[in-house]
C-alpha cells in the first residue's frame, strides 16, 4: 500500500489530545444554545428576521455575539442552525494568557442532510482550523489552540458550516484553557533524507516539555511497520521554537513516514500530520534509451534504471513531410507530460516544468499545471502568460490558426465568463494581432483564433487580460497550424505517458512521409526548501522508431527553371534558371543544409548520407546522397 503526502489547502488539520489531566482549566466562553434557540425545528428552522433578534436582550440574548447575516441563522428547535456561508461569532474574549497553555474549543454539532462535512472554526483574524465529520448524528467535535496574544482583540472564535450541502446545527460551545491543553505539534517536511538518515523537524508546542516520535513503513496490507517507537525527544532550550532529531539506518529501498506528540508530566496530545520522509534530490541522470521494433508497427523501448527515479515520461513525436501544398500542424501539445493536480487544487509550474513540454522553448509566468493541463494563476500587478517556441511563420502571409482548448475557473469551479488574450510575439518581443477569446463554455471548451502578421521567428501569447486574480484559466491542448508548401517538415506529439518500469511498449500506424521518434526523461519527486516537488532529468538522446521513417511520397523534383539531383559524395547539384534559396532536411524533418544559389549550375556539400529531402524554390526532391 503506497501513502502519499497529503496535499492541504486548509490551514491545519485538527487532531485531539488523547488524554488531560484533572486540574481545573479556566472557563472562557460557555454557552448552551439548546436553552434558547427552542422555535422552529430540525427539518424546519425558523430563521432569524434581523440580526438583534440574536443578540439584544429583547431576543435570544447573546449579547457581544455577531453573526454574518440574519438570514442564514435560524432557531431549530434546541439547537442554533448556520446556513451554508453563514456564521456566528464568539464575544472578544478576555482572561487569555500566552502562557498558561493551550486553549480547547469543545462543540456539539450536527451535519443538515448530509453526513460527511467540515466544521469550520476560526480563531482570531488569521488562524483556521477545520474538523472532518462523517456522521449525521449529533457529534462532539474540539479544537486545540495554542495562544499567541493575550489581547480580547485576538481572541475570539468564529463558527460556520464549511464543504457542506445544507448547513449545520451548533448545540453547546465551551471554550477553556489549561496548562495540560496540549496543541499538536506541526511537522515539517525533512529537506534533508538521503535515503538513510533524514532529521524529523516540527514546531514547539506551548505547555510541552519533550515530545515522542514515531517513525515507520507500512508492509503490502498497509499495516505500518515499526522502526522508531515513541522515541523521547527534549527541546534544547525552553525558549527554542522548534524542536528536531536525526534519523539514522534507514533502509534506501523502504518509504518511511513519521509523526509526533507533543507532552508533559500530565498530558500527551494527538499525532501530528504524517509526513512521508522523501529524498532530497536536486538532479537526475538522463536514461539511455534502446528502440527495438517488431511487427505491425509494434515498438519496444528500453532504458537501465535511474538512479533516484521514481517514474518515466515517455514522449513520441512524429515528423511529417507535405508532399504537396496544405495545412501543417506546426506545433501541437497536449500537457500531459503533467500528472497530478486538480483545478481545484493546482500545482504552481516554473520553467523547470516547460521543459518537460514537447518542444523546447517554451516560456511563461504565475503559471500553474493540473493533470493533462497547464495554467495560468494571475497575480496583482503582474503578468500572467504562456508563450510558445519561435516558430516559423511566414508562409501563407503570415496568417496562422490557433485552435486552443481552454477553461476558467473561480474558486476551483467553472465560469463561463472569463476571457484570454492571444497574440503573436516577434523575435523583437513586439506583439501583434492581438485577440481575445471569451470563454463561455461552462468546462473546457474549444476555441479557434485566426491570427495575421507571423515572421520567420513568430511565438503565439496567450496572457491574462483582465488582472481578476481570483480567476484561473486552465488549457489541455493547443495547436498551432499554417498553410505550407511541399516539402515541409511538421512536428507534432504522437504519444505522452507516465510509467514506473524501465522499458516501454507501443505501436505507431505507418503513415506516408512521416517519421517517429522516441524520448524518455526521468522523474522523481523531491523535497527541496521545505517543500514536496518534482525534479526532471534532461530528455533522452531522440531515438528513431524503426520500420515507418521513410518519406515515400515525395518525389524527385524538377521544373522547367530548377533541378536538383545528387552527384554523390555528400554533394547536390542546383540549376536553376533564376536565384533560389536551397534547404536539405534529413528524415527527422531537421534542417541540415541550406544555401543561397544563383543561376546557372551550383553545388552544395550537405555534408551527410542516406536519403535527405531538399526543397528549391517550389522543387522537393527526395535524394539518395
Amino acid at each position: 500500500m503506497k501513502k502519499n503526502l497529503r496535499t492541504f489547502t486548509m490551514a491545519s488539520a485538527i487532531v485531539l489530545a488523547t488524554s488531560f489531566a484533572a486540574a481545573e482549566p479556566t472557563v472562557l466562553v460557555d454557552v448552551d444554545f439548546s436553552e434558547k434557540c427552542t422555535a422552529g425545528s430540525e427539518d424546519s428552522p425558523q430563521m432569524l428576521k434581523y440580526t438583534s433578534d440574536f443578540t439584544s436582550s429583547t431576543g435570544l440574548g447573546y449579547t457581544g455575539w455577531s453573526v454574518s447575516s440574519a438570514a442564514g441563522i435560524g432557531q431549530a428547535g434546541g439547537s442554533l442552525y448556520i446556513a451554508d456561508g453563514a456564521y456566528i461569532r464568539t464575544p472578544y474574549i478576555t482572561g487569555v494568557s500566552t502562557t498558561n497553555g493551550a486553549i480547547k474549543v469543545t462543540m456539539e454539532v450536527k451535519l443538515r442532510n448530509t453526513n460527511m462535512g467540515i466544521a469550520q472554526l476560526k480563531w482570531g483574524y488569521s488562524n483556521t482550523y477545520y474538523y472532518e465529520i462523517y456522521t449525521g448524528d449529533w457529534t462532539t467535535v474540539e479544537y486545540i489552540i495554542t495562544p499567541t496574544s493575550s489581547s480580547s482583540y485576538s481572541n475570539y472564535a468564529q463558527i460556520s458550516p464549511y464543504l457542506v450541502a445544507d448547513g449545520m446545527f451548533l448545540k453547546s460551545v465551551k471554550i477553556e484553557q489549561s496548562p495540560e491543553f496540549l496543541g499538536v505539534p506541526t511537522a515539517y517536511l525533512p529537506s534533508d533524507a538521503n535515503g538513510s538518515s533524514f532529521t524529523a523537524k516540527w514546531e514547539t508546542v506551548s505547555g510541552a516539555t519533550k515530545y515522542y516520535l514515531d517513525v515507520y513503513s507500512y508492509d503490502g496490507e498497509g499495516n505500518k511497520v515499526m522502526f522508531v517507537d515513541s522515541k523521547e525527544v527534549t527541546p534544547t532550550s525552553s525558549y527554542a521554537k522548534s524542536v528536531s532529531y536525526k534519523v539514522e539506518g534507514l533502509d534506501p529501498a523502504v518509504t518511511y513516514y513519521y509523526v509526533v506528540r507533543a507532552a508533559n508530566d500530565a498530558a500527551v496530545s494527538g499525532n501530528s500530520e504524517e509526513i512521508e520522509v522523501v529524498k532530497a534530490i536536486a538532479s537526475l541522470a538522463t536514461p539511455e534509451v534502446a528502440v527495438a521494433t517488431g511487427d505491425g508497427g509494434s515498438y519496444t523501448a528500453r532504458w537501465d534504471a535511474v538512479p533516484d527515479a521514481e517514474s518515466y515520461l515517455i514522449n513520441v513525436v512524429c515528423r511529417k513531410t507535405l508532399a504537396e501544398a496544405g495545412s501543417a500542424d506546426l506545433l501541437s501539445e497536449s500537457f500531459n507530460c503533467f500528472t497530478s493536480g486538480t483545478v481545484g487544487n493546482y500545482e504552481y509550474a516554473y520553467d523547470r516544468h516547460l521543459e518537460m513540454l514537447g518542444e523546447p522553448g517554451w516560456t511563461g509566468k504565475n503559471m500553474c499545471y493540473i493533470s493533462g493541463g497547464i495554467g495560468l494563476t494571475p497575480y496583482s500587478g503582474d503578468e500572467a502568460y504562456l508563450i510558445t517556441p519561435a516558430l516559423d511563420l511566414s508562409a501563407d502571409n503570415g496568417k496562422v490558426t490557433v485552435v486552443l482548448t481552454a477553461a476558467a475557473t473561480t474558486a476551483g469551479s467553472f465560469i463561463t465568463t472569463g476571457s484570454i488574450g492571444l497574440a503573436l510575439v516577434d523575435a523583437e518581443d513586439n506583439m501583434s494581432g492581438e485577440k481575445v477569446i471569451y470563454l463561455d463554455v461552462n468546462g473546457f471548451g474549444e476555441y479557434t483564433v485566426t491570427l495575421e502578421g507571423g515572421t520567420a521567428e513568430s511565438k503565439v501569447k496567450i496572457y491574462d487580460v483582465n488582472g481578476n486574480t481570483s480567476v484561473r484559466f486552465f488549457f489541455d491542448d493547443i495547436t498551432v497550424s499554417q498553410v505550407k508548401p511541399a516539402g515541409f517538415v511538421s512536428t507534432f506529439n504522437y504519444l505522452n505517458d507516465d510509467v514506473e518500469a524501465t522499458e516501454f511498449s507501443g505501436s505507431i500506424e505507418a503513415d506516408d512521409n512521416a517519421a517517429y521518434y522516441i524520448t524518455v526523461t526521468a522523474a522523481a519527486r523531491t523535497a527541496l526548501g521545505g517543500s514536496l516537488s518534482t525534479v526532471y532529468s534532461a530528455p533522452s538522446e531522440e531515438k528513431l522508431i524503426a520500420g515507418f521513417s521513410g518519406v515515400e511520397n515525395v518525389a524527385v523534383g524538377a521544373a522547367d527553371n530548377i533541378a536538383v539531383k545528387s552527384i554523390g559524395g555528400g554533394m547536390i547539384e542546383v540549376v536553376c534558371d533564376a536565384d533560389a534559396v536551397v534547404e536539405v532536411y534529413d528524415l527527422s524533418g531537421r534542417r541540415i543544409a541550406s544555401a543561397d544559389v544563383s543561376a546557372g549550375v551550383n553545388v552544395i556539400d550537405v555534408k551527410a548520407s542516406g536519403i535527405v529531402i531538399a526543397k528549391a524554390g517550389s522543387v522537393v526532391a527526395k535524394i539518395a546522397l
